[in-house]
């Protein structure tokens, strides 16, 4: 007689621990993290202080942003989380943009460098400008020593290009 059995009150029990479980893990607020944000417009090359940052409560973003003291590399905009590709260890000329190139050794923040583009076509001359060392290489073990270099802005199109087909050759002065 089927009305006469013993429910199955573990697996009740157990579908609602279950279920409890769920709903915790769902609707429980997430972890909280102070994240620094930009309070003014910072020019690149500026130095950033205390008094531009602001730091935020907000849930854990999930990446690891910029806590110390540096320069702006790019024009930044108020309101922006302040992330560490955002920020240079040294100082920037004012107007210089920035770019990623193959760095020779390991070259120290702050030296000045020599950027030779290569020409394209035999016989035509090789661009040169001053460039300044902005971080050396990452420990990427299988990629290339790419590191970051302050370029004037009348250089930029042509140097992302020959970095883009290999043709641009970095030479680092002693700091």
């Amino acid at each position: 007689m089927l009305w006469l059995t013993r429910p199955p009150l573990l697996r009740w029990e157990a579908a609602l621990c279950l279920v409890c479980v769920a709903a915790w893990t769902e609707f429980s607020p997430r972890p909280t993290v102070e994240i620094p944000f930009l309070a003014v417009d910072v020019e690149a090359g500026e130095r950033l202080t205390p008094d531009v940052i602001q730091f935020r409560t907000v849930p854990d973003p999930g990446f690891s942003p910029h806590r110390g003291d540096g320069f702006a590399a790019t024009d930044l905009r108020a309101g922006d989380p302040l992330l560490p590709s955002m920020v240079a260890t040294v100082a920037i000329p004012p107007g210089w943009m920035i770019v990623d190139a193959p760095l020779p050794g390991s070259p120290v923040p702050g030296s000045q460098a020599i950027a030779v583009v290569l020409s394209e076509t035999p016989g035509r001359p090789a661009t040169t400008f001053s460039a300044v060392i902005v971080s050396g290489p990452g420990a990427e073990p299988f990629g290339a020593a790419l590191g970051t270099v302050a370029l004037p802005p009348a250089y930029l199109a042509e140097a992302a290009a020959a970095v883009a087909s290999g043709r641009l050759v970095v030479a680092v002065t002693s700091p």
